[in-house]
């Protein structure tokens, strides 16, 4: 099942879209303003995000950009103005498709179902990653640094792959122990610590410039 964010600060709007939603069988969560729609995202984790452009406070463009910059879900925006200047710099941020209000439902619905066919065809899940000098194959649990392996810990390489699927994403320790140990984990947090620490400097030393794995203070 399909997950979908609605935002929009029009509640009937709302209610329609979730109601005609459900019954097509997706998961629908809502938000009625920008900052509620940053909350309700990395909540909930939908696989499309219907985004309004005009909203009090954080606006829906600027709520794209936020979004587009930690995930690949596709974002249609709607918007009450018909103007070029406002679908272009959606576009520009990073939505995938725009309508217009007035619209009927069934076209919102039939434009997020064209999206997911794109994701079932297109957007496979990657089978590696790259980053500068970085490389890390999934399925192969490998990392090459200019194209030298890396030899990592178990441990080192989910919590590597955890960081990079999430970029510019802050994990607090308790969420990655559960990323990576499981609920079940009971030792000291601290040694997450440790196990950071030693990733970075292991990829540092390889001939990674500029190692983007950053610990934050608090």
């Amino acid at each position: 099942m399909s997950a979908i964010l609605i935002v929009d600060d029009d509640k009937d709007l709302v209610e329609g879209l979730r109601w005609y939603l459900e019954a097509e069988g997706y998961h629908v969560s809502a938000a009625y303003d920008g900052k509620s729609a940053i909350e309700a995202f990395h909540l909930h984790r939908p696989d499309v995000v219907v985004l309004d452009i005009m909203m009090p406070g954080m606006d829906g463009v600027q709520v794209c950009e936020i979004i587009r910059r930690e995930s690949e879900a596709f974002i249609l925006m709607l918007s009450a103005r018909d103007g070029e200047i406002d679908k272009v710099r959606a576009l520009s941020k990073g939505a995938d498709d725009y309508v217009t209000k007035p619209f009927h439902v069934a076209e919102v619905v039939a434009r997020i179902k064209a999206l997911l066919r794109r994701s079932r065809g297109g957007n496979q899940a990657p089978t590696s990653y790259r980053w500068n000098s970085l490389h890390i194959i999934y399925d192969e649990r490998q990392v090459f640094v200019n194209e030298a392996p890396v030899e990592l810990t178990s441990v080192e390489f989910d919590l590597l792959v955890a960081l990079v699927k999430h970029p510019k994403i802050v994990f607090q320790r308790e969420q990655l122990i559960k990323r990576i140990w499981g609920d079940d984990y009971c030792s000291e947090q601290r040694l997450v610590d440790n196990h950071i620490y030693r990733l970075r400097d292991k990829l540092t030393k390889a001939g990674l410039d500029n190692c983007p794995i950053i610990t934050i203070r608090g």
